[in-house]
Formats: C-alpha cells, sequence, structure tokens
C-alpha cells in the first residue's frame, strides 16, 4: 500500500515537471550575439533550429530532451567544464523516462531510460552528438550498441 503510495507521488511529481517544463519552454531564449557565437563553438546544436526538428522525427524521447536542453543548457554547469548532470525526468507514450547528459569537450552524449525498471525501454536510449553529426542508438543489457540512425546537421 505503501509502496503504490509512493508510485502515485513520483508519477504526480514526474508530470508537474513535464507541466513546468512545458510551461518554461514558451520562454526560450533566442540567443544572438556574442553568446550564439559562443554555442555555436562549444554546442551548435543547442543553436540549431532543425536538429531537434530531426531527431525528434526518430525518437520522440530525445526530441523532447533535446528541446528542453536547448531551452535550459545555460543554467547546467555543462557549458562551463566537461561533466555529467542528471537531466530532466518526463513522460513519453505514457512512459516516465529520466534522463542523464554529458559532455566532453565538443561531445556530447544523452541517455534516456525508465524510472520504473519494469517499464519497456525506449527504441532509441543513447543520442551522440558531434559538432556536426548526430548518431541515435540502441544500447542493450548486455552493453552493446546498435546504430539506429545517424546523420549530419
Amino acid at each position: 500500500m505503501i509502496r503504490q503510495h509512493m508510485l502515485g507521488l513520483l508519477l504526480l511529481s514526474v508530470f508537474s515537471l513535464a507541466i513546468a517544463a512545458s510551461a518554461q519552454d514558451r520562454n526560450c531564449p533566442h540567443f544572438s550575439g556574442a553568446v550564439k557565437r559562443r554555442l555555436q563553438r562549444q554546442a551548435r546544436w543547442i543553436v540549431n533550429e532543425a536538429f531537434q526538428k530531426a531527431v525528434a522525427q526518430e525518437s520522440s524521447a530525445f526530441g523532447r530532451l533535446i528541446a528542453f536542453e536547448q531551452c535550459h543548457v545555460l543554467e547546467s554547469r555543462l557549458l562551463v567544464e566537461d561533466d555529467t548532470v542528471e537531466g530532466p525526468y518526463f513522460v513519453v507514450d505514457g512512459v516516465p523516462l529520466k534522463s542523464l547528459i554529458r559532455r566532453h569537450g565538443e561531445n556530447w552524449m544523452m541517455a534516456v531510460a525508465p524510472v520504473e525498471a519494469n517499464s519497456k525501454m525506449p527504441a532509441a536510449n543513447l543520442l551522440e552528438i558531434t559538432q556536426h553529426k548526430w548518431t541515435l542508438l540502441y544500447r542493450d543489457d548486455k552493453g552493446n550498441r546498435h546504430i539506429l540512425r545517424s546523420a549530419s546537421y
């Protein structure tokens, strides 16, 4: 009973974060000048408007994650130093997901996984982003990576 109550609270908080993120996305900054040039050097995908749409066509989970990060990356420490940060929790196709984002130089890695252990893993659970290319992957439970789609942007 307590476990079901806790699960209900967790799901409610995930939905609340998704709604809050949706409201904040309407206030997403549009970069220009020196800030835009700096972002183009460090993380070109943040200021590339077509990038999010291209990835979203292949993976709704990463499409949502990218849209969120394009608006909120300045709030994390990822542009200051190479690091790994826990990304947002969000819901795609009724499945609560958690995310992790890592930056090393100009290369980025994003991962998504279900919040609940018994939920189905998304078809794509890794996204590698370089300065001019993105690769959508599925990493199985044995650690093998399978390329699902790769494209330039």
